[in-house]
């Protein structure tokens, strides 16, 4: 019998082409009955090769290669075979060694039950002394000999044909970063061959290694465990006792150990003991306990946990779920069994130190993080790839930037015209591609889980193998293959929100000495709830998106729990019954509660279906169904398993007809119940989350500038715009007191160096130890020599920090380099020299405003625009007070213009980016107006802009009509007293325009402007006022 044996596969990285799935096919169509594996050092991929070849009824024979020296430093290869079950556990320790502390020859022994060891031949094979038995490997080319060890026949396999070779070889360049001129070919002949032809061709050169490899491998076979392996919490007592005085004492300290709690509680306990998860809820409430004994903030919980009695009394989550009517059911049911699945939210900066505690805690060979791997996608599969072929950089950019962001390589080429011009524009190009589409998808090299750590009571290398990592061992198993090995997989899952609301109560107990208790903030809070109903949530964790706060806006919350029904409507499928909810809720369509029994249930949401708590609660009222059952419908429906669906429906339907419901009702409600189930969203999830939203808004809604200040410096610059438009204002700077990062002080905000793309953080720190300083020559006479470039000094001068020593900043940036060779031709003596200055004229206040706003993200110095809209205020419309579907006149300075061409007849239109300094509007321009206004539409220019407001993406934009320039003439008007405004005012709204209204009464010396009226420019208007006025001029 032969078998392939020596295969490497893709988790060998970029040394084969060999992937599991499609190993397996091919192996079987070529007429082999067993098939191996034989990576170096790792085990990758073993548990899911067993898995596929037990699929198409193969069996697997796991191997491993692993390399030593030996005592005259020479190399040897080793190939270890697993024979049976224990043999596999063996090499999961071996391969751990190997790939974490080490692993010396020495030790081998002490490791080889029920593994074969074999040797591929080498010259001096005969000579090799080994403390073990093994197998010598001999290739077809092996000389033919008679040998000192049983043989085995070997035949490395890396590829699938032999045309594979030169994919091979541009990977060999990829992994060895290597020009693919510069890289020797691989081996020939390393392709998986049919059965038969090995066979025959062994049979004439070493025959006996065909039997002595079905005698070896006719009894392999594995047994996998497959149990749930759950740490153990606290060996010295029972975990059902601990489990119940720990959350019997949480439920006191809450003050809530009334009859109703315990009875819940007992059950909640009862369920948990019976299906064995008493340790693991132990072990979540001690990395919680562990994480607030640091005083870090831990959220309130996520998912269906937070419909846990249990979870809430050990505080685990902080949500009440019997005050909230949350199910227990959703999240544990004994009727199906499954993990509970309690993700640990904690701030993003310390998840580090939580992995450090489980290592500590629980055994560094008892936790691990869990692997991923990286593919190659296909940009980088044609980075890579062409990059060998010697395409420039600029080349690889012009080729990538045409595939789509879910685009694999075959659906870019057939469905973008210009990649496939290019593609097929050079021959090695197309040679390239192929090559490109081949390796897209393998895997690249390992990563890491984002969240995942798996935890077990033994050894985890008696289950999976593991390999060394930065915090802990990390698996070289993945996630699927963990958990199907019975072990507990939990998410630690880093929040930057999190991290967020901590440095907020920070500040307020640092700056305002409040100790606030983030838990215990009213969910009912009227200012917060104002702050949502207005759609201010920029920077409010799932509502900052324009999607979310268009939908705030429209449901306006009234309260805390039609924000948590806002965070289930803004979702795909959900949002098509967003119109109905608002209607209903306003009172514009009936509310269809469907039956009394079940309005209850449905009147919280206007009697839509928005929770699948509310499906589950449907079905024990209407038709008996357990909540355990009801929690398996609500699945079915979810999963849209029809022959489950069915069956419920049947169960549903005599159920209802047990407790007397109308057959008709029943019928109806099953119906929608189905069709809601689909979108329906985890209450608890949503509650939990709503909830951690609301805690953010809270602090932007009550301390603006402790919220504004963290997101400013923990997040982004971007929440800028968001700060200008309430109360704050940007200040000034001065190179002697500009922080570092952003400060805010009395409602203004200070920006901080950190904001310079590219500036040196080591000279920013330097200014703010050496300051103050007395002129620009005293901060250039001090400036170390190796920060004396124009490129970082000129940007310090464009935002102002130099404007108290002289204002004229082209002056200072076109002196610079002088001033650079004066300061070192003279050191310092250049204080008491005489610099003779260039003389140059100052760049206009929208150009400072510009640089400022390309350097900072914002601008300091007074924008014209500014000035302009104060004065014409009440001729236009703010962004910020557009309204869907209705026509405004807006005033804004033009950002972008982007022109294209139709589709269906090709004609030019455009995309217009309008500001006005604070906000954006986008604003589309149809081929007619186009044509219209085309000259006007030039980057930088004030117009006020006329069309209809549109929803398009969540986002408003304006469907432009007509453009305007801006005039800052104004109708000047003279009168002496009041006793004929009215008369005045009249003549006035006969003539509507765009001129503002300047009112002087002499009596009183008083002048006004008009807010409400705007007049065109008319001599008529001027001879109509005569009778009323002293005087009237346009200027």
């Amino acid at each position: 019998m032969f078998a392939p044996i020596d295969t490497k596969t893709v988790y060998s990285f970029m040394d084969s082409l060999v992937n599991l799935k499609s190993y397996v096919k091919r192996a079987k169509e070529l007429g082999y009955s067993h098939l191996g594996i034989m990576d170096q050092d790792n085990l990758y991929g073993a548990y899911h090769f067993v898995v596929e070849a037990k699929k198409e009824g193969l069996q697997a024979v796991i191997g491993l290669e692993l390399s030593f020296r030996l005592d005259d430093e020479s190399p040897l290869t080793l190939q270890l075979l697993a024979l049976d079950t224990r043999g596999y556990q063996n090499l999961l320790k071996l391969s751990t060694l190997k790939m974490s502390e080490g692993l010396g020859l020495k030790d081998l022994p002490n490791y080889l039950s029920g593994l074969a060891v074999l040797v591929p031949y080498f010259d001096e094979i005969d000579s090799l002394e080994l403390p073990f038995d093994y197998y010598i490997g001999v290739f077809l080319d092996s000389p033919k000999q008679a040998y000192s060890k049983p043989i085995l026949p070997l035949q490395t396999v890396r590829y699938y044909q032999e045309e594979d070779r030169k994919t091979l070889q541009v990977l060999h360049a990829i992994r060895d970063n290597l020009p693919l001129k510069d890289v020797r070919p691989p081996q020939a002949g390393q392709f998986l061959r049919l059965r038969q032809e090995m066979e025959e061709a062994f049979e004439q050169t070493f025959p006996e290694s065909l039997e002595n490899l079905e005698e070896l491998l006719s009894p392999v076979a594995y047994q996998f465990d497959h149990r749930l392996k759950l740490p153990r919490f606290n060996r010295d007592k029972e975990p059902v006792l601990e489990l119940r005085e720990r959350a019997e004492a949480g439920l006191k300290d809450k003050e809530l150990l009334n009859r109703t709690y315990q009875e819940r509680l007992d059950k909640e306990l009862g369920i948990i003991h019976k299906m064995g998860f008493d340790d693991y809820f132990l072990i979540v409430w001690d990395l919680l306990r562990f994480g607030r004994s640091r005083h870090y903030y831990m959220g309130m919980g996520r998912g269906s946990a937070a419909g846990s009695l249990v979870a809430f009394a050990l505080d685990i989550t902080g949500i009440d779920p019997v005050k909230n009517n949350l199910l227990f059911e959703r999240f544990l049911n004994e009727e199906r069994y499954s993990m509970p699945d309690i993700d640990i939210d904690l701030p993003d900066v310390y998840r580090t130190e939580f992995l450090h505690y489980v290592r500590d805690r629980y055994g560094s060979r008892h936790s691990a993080q869990i692997v991923t791997y990286s593919t190659f996608g296909a940009k980088q599969a044609i980075r890579d790839v062409f990059k060998r072929f010697g395409a420039a950089e600029y080349e690889l950019t012009n080729i990538t930037r045409k595939i789509g962001f879910r685009d694999d390589l075959a659906s870019a080429y057939e469905k973008n015209l210009s990649f496939r011009q290019i593609i097929n524009s050079k021959l090695e190009y197309q040679k390239a591609f192929a090559i490109a589409k081949k390796i897209e998808g393998q895997p690249r090299q390992t990563s890491i889980h984002a969240a995942g750590i798996v935890m077990s009571d033994d050894d985890l290398t008696n289950h999976i193998p593991l390999k060394s990592g930065e915090d802990m061992m990390i698996t070289q198993y993945d996630a699927g293959a963990v958990e199907a090995n019975g072990l507990l997989k939990m998410d630690f899952l880093g929040l930057r929100n999190l991290t967020f609301v901590q440095r907020m109560d920070e500040k307020l107990a640092e700056e305002k000495g409040i100790n606030l208790d983030i838990r215990s903030i009213d969910l009912e809070d009227p200012e917060t709830l104002a702050l949502f109903a207005t759609g201010r949530t920029k920077g409010i964790f799932q509502f900052e998106q324009a999607g979310a706060i268009n939908l705030l806006k429209r449901i306006k919350p009234a309260r805390f729990e039609e924000i948590v029904a806002t965070t289930s409507l803004n979702r795909p499928g959900a949002s098509d019954y967003t119109e109905n909810f608002i209607k209903r809720k306003y009172g514009k369509e009936a509310v269809d509660l469907i039956d009394p029994l079940v309005a209850p249930i449905l009147e919280g949401t206007y009697g839509i279906m928005l929770y699948q708590e509310q499906v589950m609660q449907i079905a024990q009222v209407f038709a008996g169904f357990t909540l355990g059952k009801a929690d398996l419908l609500r699945r079915a429906m979810s999963k849209k398993n029809q022959a489950e669906m069915q069956k419920m429906e049947a169960d549903f339907l005599q159920g209802a007809k047990d407790l007397g419901r109308n057959p008709a009702t029943a019928k109806e409600l099953f119906e929608r119940m189905a069709k809601f189930a689909g979108y329906g969203f985890n209450r608890s999830h949503a509650f939990a989350y709503s909830a951690l939203a609301f805690q953010l808004a809270y602090f932007k809604a009550h301390y603006p500038s402790i919220f504004y200040d963290v997101m400013l410096n923990y997040s982004s610059s971007d929440y800028i715009s968001d700060a200008l438009q309430t109360d704050f204002k940007v200040g000034s700077l001065s190179i002697n007191s500009v922080p570092y990062g952003d400060k805010i002080s009395a409602g203004t905000i200070y920006m901080g160096m950190k904001n310079l793309k590219g500036f040196p953080r080591d000279l920013a720190y330097w200014i703010i130890e050496e300051r103050p300083f007395s002129s620009i020559e005293d901060f250039l006479t001090r400036l170390p020599e190796n920060y004396q470039k124009a490129d970082y000094i000129r940007p310090l001068i464009q935002i102002g920090l130099f404007d108290q020593f002289e204002s004229n900043r082209r002056k200072l940036e076109e002196n610079l380099e002088p001033l650079f060779t004066f300061v070192n031709e003279l050191g310092s003596l250049f204080a008491d020299s005489s610099y003779n200055w260039l003389e140059s004229e100052d760049y206009y206040p929208s150009q400072k405003y510009d640089l400022e706003m390309q350097w900072l993200g914002v601008g300091i110095s007074p924008h014209p625009l500014v000035s302009l809209a104060k004065e014409v205020e009440g001729a236009y419309t703010p962004f910020d007070e557009l309204i869907v579907n209705q026509q405004a006149r807006v005033l804004g300075q033009i950002e972008i213009v982007r022109v294209i061409r139709t589709k269906s007849k090709g004609e030019q239109m455009a995309f217009v980016t309008l500001t006005d300094t604070k906000q954006k509007l986008g604003v589309t321009v149809f081929p007619e107006s186009y044509q219209k206004w085309r000259e006007l539409l030039k980057e930088g220019q004030i117009f006020y802009m006329t069309g209809k407001v549109q929803e398009r993406d969540g986002r408003l934009q304006l469907v432009l009509q007509t453009i305007e320039a801006v005039t800052r003439e104004k109708f000047w008007i003279q009168i002496s007293n009041h006793a004929h405004d009215r008369e005045i005012a009249k003549v006035l709204q006969a003539y509507p325009g765009q001129i503002p209204v300047i009112l002087h009464y002499q009596e009183g010396n008083q002048t006004l402007q008009s807010k409400q009226l705007f007049v065109a420019k008319s001599d008529q208007l001027q001879k109509e006022l005569t009778p009323y006025v002293m005087k009237t001029i346009y200027h």
